[in-house]
């Protein structure tokens, strides 16, 4: 018995290696195409004469804690609004308002895209709301370039769209994630085939019409089927509804990867700018840079990056300069091939101190990232995200870069002080500009430091290929994983 519980844990130890999730890094863009498919054709006797619509579509990009609607949850106001939008509509098409009355109604999505502004900017639980617009959409029509972002931080979508006319009808998705989690890279494309309709749960009607008989109490969301709950879909012959629509999510900003040969060393030289003399405002006592964390990597990590929520790693570096967190975070990233190499240097003086690394980086992990913070202040910090030494023409030969100060968006402060009140809720790490109050803001866009990458030899033996700053061991092969787990069957058999 000890030895079964000794090799289920053992084969479960290597079979997690291969099971992880992993977060999708950055920011991505995505086209969005709405494609109608509800008419009297595709769904006979389950479509209100004469044409049946969608309503514009209303959304936003989300963490996971966020439903904008859900089976078996109440709707919000603003969800009630949409799927009773159908009351509108039918104003518009039978004319009972003059056009100047028509235009003194509120909006039926207004509240929706309240409620998610609510949360984009108070709760920070959502991101980006989305929208296609302002008019009805015709039962088979198509809408293009709807514009959805999704974040690290923020890879889900959510959507709602109501049937027009209907009691309180609507078809939309919820919680559809662009990010697959398997391999930690965003989808270049994803189409969901069945959209169905579901009942908010707001209003009695039970055919294509939009009359107001309120449910009280309300219910709650729930699919519509051919069986329940009574609705004009039960006419049809099917056993299934049939899809109302399609949408179809295309990246747009998709990386460009250059293709560079072999294995290179690099000279990374990082000098301090930030002195009393460019930056007057509100000079600090024993002003310096915390020991830097340096990674060389693949497009598939990224250490930090403009508009996400920091790593408990990258928090710890801009708000004390403790580089202990971070670096084990991204040495935990070598098991998935997504980190080659990570580096740590001394702390450094300014203005006029510098430091100068060595590090290595080959084809597939041919990114640099950087992060070093600005001591004393509050979570301040200046750093490379994902600079590519591989470029159209080969392996650059040697790059200087500005760089300018971050704000991680994990701590209150407007001086050069530690020890500040933490942001609640944790906002997202972006540019410090002279828009800032704070007495950063004054200098903002004056150099705080450089860091110049200058190629150095070509990396040709096997010895040198295995030789980094740290000495922590990567992650199990695919044939690796195989070889053990048939010796561990193998030892099975023995045992038993």
């Amino acid at each position: 018995m000890v030895g079964t519980v000794w090799l289920v844990a053992l084969f479960g130890f290597f079979s997690e290696a291969y099971s992880a999730n992993y977060e999708c890094q950055g920011v991505a863009q995505y086209g969005l195409t709405f494609y109608g498919m509800w008419s009297n054709m595709t769904h006979p006797n389950a479509f209100p004469f004469p044409s049946g619509r969608f309503s514009p579509l209303v959304g936003a990009s989300h963490e996971s804690a966020y439903s904008l609607w859900m089976s078996g949850m109440k709707a919000s106001q603003g969800v009630k609004n949409v799927a009773e939008m159908g009351k509108f509509l039918a104003i518009l098409k039978e004319r009972e308002f003059t056009f100047s009355a028509m235009l003194s109604l509120p909006a039926p999505s207004s509240d929706l895209k309240q409620e998610i502004m609510q949360r984009i900017t108070s709760t920070k639980t959502a991101w980006k709301q989305i929208k296609s617009g302002n008019m009805a959409i015709n039962g088979t029509e198509r809408v293009m370039n709807i514009e959805v972002e999704v974040t690290k931080d923020f890879p889900y979508v959510s959507l709602v769209t109501m049937l027009a006319p209907s009691p309180d009808w609507f078809t939309g998705i919820m919680k559809v994630s662009l990010c697959n989690a398997s391999s930690g890279m965003w989808m270049d494309s994803w189409t969901i085939d069945d959209i169905q309709p579901w009942d908010a749960g707001t209003d009695n009607g039970t055919t294509f019409r939009a009359t107001d008989n309120p449910t009280m109490p309300p219910g709650y969301i729930s699919m519509i089927t051919t069986t329940a709950p009574p609705t004009d879909f039960m006419k049809l012959s099917a056993s299934a509804i049939p899809s109302l629509g399609k949408m179809m999510f295309v990246r747009q900003n998709k990386p460009t990867m250059n293709q560079c040969s072999g294995m290179y060393y690099y000279t990374v030289k990082f000098e301090a700018k930030w002195s009393q003399a460019t930056h007057p405002n509100g000079w600090p006592s024993g002003a310096h840079f915390s020991p830097l964390v340096i990674a060389t990597h693949s497009y598939k990590y990224k250490m930090w990056s403009d508009m996400t929520k920091a790593s408990p790693g990258v928090e710890k570096v801009a708000e004390d300069g403790a580089e202990g967190t971070l670096y084990n975070e991204v040495n935990m990233m070598k098991k998935p091939g997504f980190v080659s190499n990570v580096y740590k240097t001394g702390g450094v003086s300014t203005p006029g101190g510098h430091t100068i690394t060595k590090i290595m980086v080959q084809n597939m992990s041919s990114m640099v990232s950087l992060i070093t913070m600005i001591a004393p202040s509050p979570d301040w910090f200046v750093g490379v995200d994902s600079y590519d030494l591989c470029g159209i023409n080969g392996w650059k030969e040697t790059m200087t870069m500005n760089l300018l100060p971050w704000d991680a968006g994990t701590e209150n402060g407007q001086t050069y002080n530690l020890n500040n009140r933490a942001t609640d809720p944790v906002d997202v790490i972006m540019r410090i500009t002279s828009n800032s109050s704070s007495q950063i803001g004054a200098h903002a866009n004056i150099t705080f430091a450089t860091v110049t990458f200058t190629r150095g030899e070509m990396i040709t033996t096997t010895t040198e290929r295995t030789t980094t700053t740290d000495s922590s061991a990567p992650g199990l092969s695919p044939g690796l994983f195989s070889f053990l787990s048939i010796s561990l069957l193998a030892i099975f058999g023995v045992l038993y």
